[in-house]
């Protein structure tokens, strides 16, 4: 036998030896290194708040240092990976740990370790101890996203065996520019991807960074740097890391690059043909810069899959021979040209048959959308995103659109005629609104049971809200915005047991009636706006229920009566900061008792952030602002967007009589209070100076009496007070 062979069966036998070895010995780890692993378990609390990962679960919990018959097991433990009994691998990734590491932590003795997976934790702001530089053996080591914070220890800059490092951050991890050159120094022959995404840099990096050879993914997001680049990345990320002024010629040696991310920096002049040296570019992200580029230069780029140029000077002129014609092109997957200036469809969409996104709002495109336009990528395309353009409507006529896989269509702020088009049934997200659509609501949209938005609103839509829309709300719908048209007729029992809806807003239409009992269903239901109607109804006390109910508007409509709780109602808004009654025909005393109960008025929040909801479409969460219209400072305003630390109070123009009662000023977070306009009498409570974040209060036109109360002096935030058309004396504090 050939003495090749000899060897060859050699080797083959110890691989073997060696493979059953490892499977034996990985039951038995040492006892010692189960024991660290157990102490670094108690070190740590379960946080289940503290990670964003839906896949996401307490790895550690189950851990146990004895199994049924005794032995040690640690090798079994989730997330543990043994060879030869030592610990070689630990992956607590997204396991809810909080708590702070210290320099004794039992974990930093684990000094067979070649995997150190940490990621999206919250370790609690503490500093990354310099006791891991002990863990010499690391072969791939991530601690992105862990609530870590201060000086990054040089002691990770000399792991000598560093393939993989992710030290990704949320702008709280720094890293000197010594470090670094002394990780480049000591990894260069290893190193093949390096994350420092938000570490904080700001300095040059030295030339040495391009000796790091087998460099394939490099991601230095937000991190301020500059520095010279190897050319055998694969992947670069520059995404808001500050870059300044022209493209430099050297970019361009980097002729390996797959992906590329240039978004938020503040790159200008022109994209030259320089461009086509990157033949093996698949996606390129420039969105966000001051750049004049020719569209169609890209056009060269055969294995382009991913374009995003948005918020750069696009122009379309061909420059590179017959790159527009079918066939000769890329065929891309994903395009946004949003805010680019263009003024019409580029001609070369009509040859694309792979699209699945195509972004084109924000321009100035105008006319018709073209009839080539229907026949691209029919069987692939999942959204098309047309909003805040100059459009009219479609050359070729047609109510249902051919993307069979459509998820998202979006056509609002335009100028389009004509019916409403109807997308296809799997669509989720579907709005035309602010346009100059007619006729009735279609019935087949009721077809739509994948749908979590639907805004028609702000166009010239007639008839009625169809009862079939009670199977979108047993469904998935999250948003319904029909304001602003011409609905009439009553509103129908269309919510459902079990509804997800957060906003409805049926405002500014005709509509009549009662308001629907079915609404009380609607137990997420955040957001109601039935103002500017005909409806004709007593208060909706048994809305009350609705825990998440944030806006309540039912202005300008013919609601009557006294307001009362029902002693059967336990609940009473709860969540309710802003409440508009106006322009109704509500009488009797003010309703002191819901001042006392509605306790969200009573908060003071530290960190406000602006009211909405969100739709999960394609695994990308789209927030939705709240917006209304109220009066304000005497003025009817447009909020568009609301802070959820704005409370307001609106029962103006009613014919409300008695006393303004005391309770009132237990609504210690009120901005905004109007009572104007009612048949109120008696004097101002001075406890209204314990509204102390009010910033406008209108009691003008009632029958108060008596002296204004100089409490009011405390009111430091008040910009706008009228007390006019009234019996009061003394002076304006």
């Amino acid at each position: 036998m050939p003495r090749s062979i000899h060897v060859f069966f050699l080797i083959l036998v110890l691989h073997v030896l060696e493979s059953a070895l490892a499977n034996k010995f990985s039951l038995f780890s040492h006892a010692d290194e189960c024991s660290l692993l157990f102490q670094f378990k108690e070190s740590m609390s379960i946080n289940k708040s503290a990670s964003g990962d839906s896949r996401a679960y307490p790895k550690v919990s189950s851990w146990n240092l004895n199994n049924s018959d005794g032995e040690k097991s640690c090798c079994l433990w989730d997330g543990v990976e043994c060879r030869f009994g030592h610990v070689i691998g630990l992956d607590l990734s997204s396991s809810f740990l909080y708590g702070p590491i210290y320099s004794n932590n039992s974990l930093f003795n684990l000094i067979h370790l070649r995997t150190l997976n940490l990621a999206d934790n919250d370790f609690d702001s503490s500093q990354i101890p310099s006791e891991i530089g002990r863990l010499s053996q690391l072969a791939n080591l991530d601690l992105s996203y862990s609530g870590l914070s201060g000086e990054v220890p040089k002691q990770i800059s000399q792991l000598r065996n560093l393939v993989s490092l992710d030290l990704s951050s949320t702008y709280r991890l720094k890293m000197q520019r010594s470090d670094i050159q002394n990780l480049v120094q000591n990894s260069y022959e290893t190193l093949r991807e390096l994350f420092l995404s938000s570490v904080n840099i700001n300095s040059e990096l030295p030339a040495s960074i391009g000796n790091l050879t087998h460099l394939n993914i490099l991601d230095l997001d937000g991190c301020g740097f500059t520095g010279t680049l190897p050319a055998s990345i694969t992947q670069l990320d520059l995404y808001d890391v500050n870059l300044y002024g022209e493209i430099p010629s050297s970019f361009f040696n980097l002729t390996q690059v797959e992906s590329l991310d240039l978004s938020i920096n503040q790159l200008k002049g022109e994209l030259s043909s320089s461009w086509l040296n990157f033949q093996n570019l698949e996606s390129f992200y420039l969105d966000d810069n001051n750049v004049t580029a020719n569209l169609y230069l890209f056009l060269s780029l055969k294995k382009l899959k991913t374009l995003d140029l948005s918020g750069n000077n696009i122009t379309l002129s061909v420059i590179v021979i017959d790159s527009h014609k079918n066939g000769t092109q890329p065929q891309f997957i994903f395009i946004r040209l949003e805010s680019c200036n263009l003024k019409v469809f580029p001609e070369f969409l009509r040859f694309q048959h792979q699209l699945e996104k195509l972004i084109l709002d924000y321009n100035n495109i105008e006319g018709l959308i073209p009839g080539w336009m229907w026949n691209i990528s029919t069987e692939t395309q999942t959204e098309l995103t047309l909003s805040h353009n100059l459009l009219m409507g479609f050359e070729q006529h047609s109510l249902v659109a051919p993307w069979v896989r459509l998820q998202t269509l979006e056509l609002s702020h335009n100028m389009l005629h004509g019916e409403i088009l109807m997308p296809p049934p799997t669509t989720e997200y579907f709005s035309v609104s602010n346009n100059n659509l007619t006729g009735g609501i279609p019935p087949s949209i009721c077809d739509l049971l994948s749908l979590q938005l639907l805004d028609l609103s702000f166009n010239n839509i007639i008839g009625s809200i169809p009862p079939c829309l009670e199977k979108l709300s047993n469904s998935s719908l999250t948003v319904l915005n029909l304001r602003g048209n011409t609905l009439h007729g009553t509103i129908p029992n269309i919510f459902a047991n079990g509804s997800m809806l957060q906003f409805i807003d049926l405002s500014e239409n005709i509509l009549e009636g009662q308001v629907p009992r079915s609404l009380e269903d609607c137990k997420s239901l955040r957001f109601l706006d039935l103002g500017y109607n005909f409806i004709e109804d007593l208060f909706p006390s048994w809305l009350g229920v609705l825990l998440e109910l944030q806006v309540f508007i039912l202005r300008f409509n013919k609601f009557h009566g006294i307001i009362r709780i029902p002693s059967k109602i336990k609940v009473n808004f709860p969540a309710l900061g802003i409440i508009d009654l106006s322009y109704n025909s509500f009488y009797g005393d003010l309703p002191h008792q819901y001042f006392l109960e509605w306790l969200a008025m009573t908060e003071t929040k530290a960190n406000a952030n602006y009211m909405e909801t969100y739709v999960d479409v394609a695994e990308i969460y789209r927030p939705i602002s709240f917006s209304l219209q109220m009066t304000s400072k005497g003025v009817k305003l447009e909020y568009v967007k609301i802070l959820n630390a704005f409370f307001a109070v609106d029962f103006s123009s009613n014919m409300f009589s008695g006393k303004i009662p005391e309770s009132v000023k237990t609504l210690t977070g009120l901005q905004l209070l109007n009572l104007s306009n009612n048949e109120l009498s008696g004097v101002i409570p001075p406890s209204m100076g314990n509204l102390i974040r009010l910033e406008a209060l209108d009691l003008s036109s009632n029958k108060l009496s008596g002296m204004i109360p100089q409490d009011l002096v405390q009111l430091n935030f008040l910009a706008f007070l009228n007390v006019s058309n009234n019996n009061l004396t003394g002076p304006i504090p």
